[in-house]
């Protein structure tokens, strides 16, 4: 290929991102238009099943194109979040009439606001308590006035905080004609498994979710709302419908077995990323080189632990501290990290083999 070749051939690419930016710039126009239309009509702004569908016709495109499937979800995320941003700038959309009166406790938290927000934009209701100001101060109330009216009652709250206002709420709703569902979304359950049962057993409407995103989450495709039955399944389906007809994956989980399976998927996940980050600060490199220089692996690695890092203290503490099964969960990673140093130093990779292909065999790796 010539030297005029290949000018030519990245004029061309240029021309071609060119016209990409305009047809991404039409179709922010278009998404904002739909939004605008939406608002006039009292539909909620957001419609999370279009991300199911969004997502499912960039995948059959792509193959009808040959084009690399993830490459297409991942340009159909972008374009979503960009349109999500677009529309989030419009007026707040009223609605005639809402579906639910949702009251969140803890609404100007991090979790607390973003549940606000999702419920806004399904047309329900919503009001918050907090003692600290926010964005919904304007739509705030005690906790008494909304246990005597709210639908739901959603404790978005500190882990510590979280067993003393379910018992003060209990005691608020008690002799209620019509109870309102009362449900947490604590990381740990430890500490509510016996206040909830026995509110159950009592006539409470109680359950307990619990999701798997961070608060900054936009779009809710592939993340995972985890639901624990307390034995009021009215209550329970009461609180999934809230989150169907979006890209969420509602799992069941036992309400006993929830915090055994936090070990894992969050405080072993946790500390591991930390452990990294941790091990790689202490190296003599300076970071900026380290990623110049990034294997594949490592720059998937130190992003991860860097957002891990970046994440609230208090909150990752308390998930360690809390959870009555970390000790066994720092009893695996201690072994897991023995074995390999022993295998790691051994002349003879038979053993650090052995253990690579049994990890493997585990993640269906091989």
């Amino acid at each position: 290929m010539s030297d005029m070749d290949l000018s030519e051939l990245r004029q061309k690419v240029g021309e071609l991102d060119k016209q990409i930016l305009q047809l991404v710039s039409q179709r922010l126009e278009t998404t904002k238009a739909i939004g605008e239309i939406k608002q006039k009509k009292g539909l909620p702004i957001r419609d999370f099943t279009v991300e199911v569908q969004v997502l499912k016709r960039a995948r059959e495109r792509a193959r009808q194109v040959g084009l690399d499937e993830r490459v297409a979800e991942e340009i159909s995320e972008l374009l979503m979040r960009a349109a999500v941003q677009t529309q989030a700038e419009l007026p707040p959309v009223v609605h005639a009439s809402p579906r639910k009166w949702i009251h969140v406790v803890g609404g100007h938290g991090r979790m607390g606001t973003w549940l606000t927000r999702f419920f806004e934009s399904q047309g329900h209701k919503v009001s918050i308590t907090d003692p600290h100001p926010g964005p919904f101060s304007e739509i705030a109330l005690s906790l008494e006035e909304a246990a005597r009216s709210a639908d739901v009652i959603v404790l978005a709250t500190t882990l510590s905080a979280t067993p003393t206002i379910l018992e003060e709420l209990l005691g608020l709703v008690e002799g209620r004609k019509q109870q309102p569902v009362i449900f947490d979304i604590a990381s740990l359950k430890a500490e509510l498994v016996k206040p909830l049962r026995e509110a159950t057993s009592q006539g409470a409407r109680v359950t307990s979710i619990h999701p798997m995103f961070a608060p900054g989450t936009v779009l809710l495709s592939g993340r995972a709302v985890l639901v624990c039955d307390c034995g009021n399944r009215e209550a329970t389906d009461l609180a999934r419908s809230l989150f169907a007809d979006t890209a969420l994956g509602l799992y069941e989980v036992a309400l006993e077995e929830h915090d055994r399976l936090m070990t894992v998927v969050l405080g072993m996940s946790h500390l591991i990323n930390l452990i990294f980050g941790r091990a790689v600060s202490r190296s003599s490199f300076p970071f900026e080189l380290l990623g110049k220089v990034a294997s594949t692996t490592f720059a998937k690695q130190i992003k991860t632990a860097a957002e891990v890092a970046e994440e609230n203290p208090f909150l990752y503490h308390e998930i360690q501290y809390f959870n009555t099964y970390t000790e066994d969960m720092l009893n695996d990673v201690n072994e897991s990290l023995a074995e390999f140093c022993e295998a790691a130093k051994a002349e003879d990779g038979t053993r650090f083999h052995q253990l690579m292909r049994e990890t493997a065999d585990y993640l269906r790796l091989s």
